[in-house]
């Protein structure tokens, strides 16, 4: 018996060392969708609060029907737009003057440009978004590329620690890709894009 703890003892320097060079490689990695058919939808707010010192003195009819002139002119109806879409409107943003807010919704890029495009007294735009569904098999590819991604990434990191890549530790996804997506609409981004992100932590070898 005492030799046998000897020897478990002899042994337990060589554990240590194996487990002291024991890496971990944690990257982040990312996928991108692209939907080819979005929904855009749009929500701004009317009030006298927001407008400017030349039409002090106007009230929330009087700019509803600037509003709706400016609509006119860019070949977009009035019955086209949502007034108070939800339970609660205007009185949630908290301000001392009557107002209301509206939604627009389309499939056409050009309408929507137009539609953001719209100059009238008394507006703020409060969000404009592009919604989309994935699907399984949309969401799957994803999944597959952020992590055919991390692997690149960590194996070039591994490669500089004179490492070898092994298993997956922990695969941390950061982000819900449900069936139903909503993006905000940027400037300097493509409609229609989501980018998928993914924590990845591989051992090695």
């Amino acid at each position: 018996m005492k030799h046998l703890l000897y020897f478990i003892l002899a042994l337990l320097p060589f554990f240590g060392t194996s487990q002291e060079k024991t890496t971990a490689i944690k990257v982040s990695a990312r996928a991108v969708h692209m939907d080819r058919t979005p929904t855009f939808k749009a929500t701004l707010s009317l009030s006298p609060v927001f407008s400017s010192y030349v039409a002090d003195g106007m009230d929330l009819e009087q700019l509803k029907s600037h509003f709706r002139k400016a609509l006119e002119t860019k070949g977009i109806a009035w019955e086209e737009l949502k007034e108070t879409p939800y339970e609660f409107g205007f009185e949630t943003m908290g301000y001392d003057k009557d107002g209301a807010v509206y939604e627009f919704t389309t499939t056409s890029v050009e309408k929507m440009r137009a539609f953001l495009g719209i100059k009238s007294l008394g507006l703020q735009r409060l969000n404009a978004i592009a919604l989309f569904e994935i699907d399984e098999a949309e969401a799957k590819t994803l999944y597959q590329s952020a992590m055919q991604d991390a692997r690149s990434k960590a194996a070039a990191i591994a490669k500089t620690l004179d490492k070898e890549l092994d298993d997956v530790l922990i695969a941390e996804d950061t982000q819900y890709v449900g069936k139903q997506v909503e993006t905000t609409i940027y400037y300097d981004r493509p409609v229609g894009e989501f980018i998928y992100s993914l924590l990845v932590t591989f051992s090695t070898k």
